[in-house]
């Protein structure tokens, strides 16, 4: 693509290694318990939870800007579940239950799951995790409809919605990068991504390396065969048209954060993290 440059790779160098970036995540953390973390992507706000309230949150994002990555991370480093929707699914028809097969059956079929199979699924998960003594949860994927966000938000208290954004010509070299080990089953991502700073200073520099194949990996991948500009583009499309009644409902509730993505996971987790501390409350802090 000629809007993201692969050649010149001015202030590479500069970027922090990841294990620079663990450090420095670490530092981070211990500076928010005595200082109050950097607001990095703060563009709303939204009232810390008590230190007794459960950790309900949900991350939003377009395909590729690696919401399901972040948030199993997170709720790693806050002792929280990941939930996944389309993980819940999965497990639902493969455990050969009657309500297993009916969804088996409606997607076989090619169509959509109706949002009351959906949502019943999922509080299922959130009842399960309540009765094993589960202090919150991220979800990840889910809503996807405002239909959806209003059940959700009257079946569950939330605390925070984290809608994770990167420029759209980004998250197409992002996906046309992805790559699926056949051997090993791991993705990489061969997409080598620098692009400058707007000359008003209006919109930062994203640079973001790939995350390479190790030599055994390398002659195994395979790219998706979805993984094409013109798929990706029109994905990108309908996600906005559905996300934006999510995003609006979410925001009016006071519960949206805006965190714009401009680099790769070693580098956003030290500014996101602290920011994340600061909606977690004084009582609870991350691993």
């Amino acid at each position: 693509m000629s809007s993201v440059s692969h050649g010149a790779r001015r202030g590479w160098r500069s970027m922090p290694s990841a294990l620079a970036a663990v450090a420095n995540l670490k530092a981070a953390l211990d500076q928010l318990a005595t200082a109050g973390g950097p607001q990095a992507g703060l563009s709303s706000v939204a009232t810390p939870s008590s230190t007794e309230s459960p950790l309900n949150w949900v991350f939003l994002g377009p395909p590729g800007v690696g919401k399901g990555t972040y948030a199993s991370r997170v709720a790693k480093a806050f002792g929280v579940p990941h939930i996944a929707t389309g993980d819940l699914i999965r497990a639902e028809i493969k455990s050969g239950s009657d309500f297993g097969a009916q969804m088996k059956s409606i997607v076989n079929s090619g169509k959509l799951l109706p949002d009351e199979m959906v949502q019943q699924v999922l509080h299922q998960r959130l009842a399960q995790g309540r009765r094993d003594g589960e202090k919150g949860f991220i979800l990840d994927g889910f809503p996807r409809t405002r239909a959806q966000a209003v059940e959700l938000v009257r079946s569950t208290p939330l605390s925070l919605v984290l809608n994770m954004s990167l420029r759209e010509e980004v998250l197409v070299e992002k996906c046309m990068g992805r790559r699926l080990c056949k051997h090993c089953g791991k993705n990489y991502n061969v997409a080598d991504i620098y692009l400058p700073a707007s000359p008003d200073g209006s919109r930062a520099a994203i640079v973001m390396p790939p995350l390479s194949p190790p030599p055994e990996c390398a002659p195994h991948l395979e790219t998706r065969a979805d993984d094409r500009e013109d798929v990706i583009r029109h994905r990108l499309e309908v996600y906005k048209q559905e996300a934006t009644p999510v995003e609006d409902f979410f925001r009016a509730q006071g519960l949206l954060v805006d965190f714009e993505i401009t680099a790769g996971i070693p580098e956003t987790l030290p500014l996101l993290m602290p920011l994340l501390q600061s909606y977690a409350g004084a009582g609870r802090r991350a691993d």
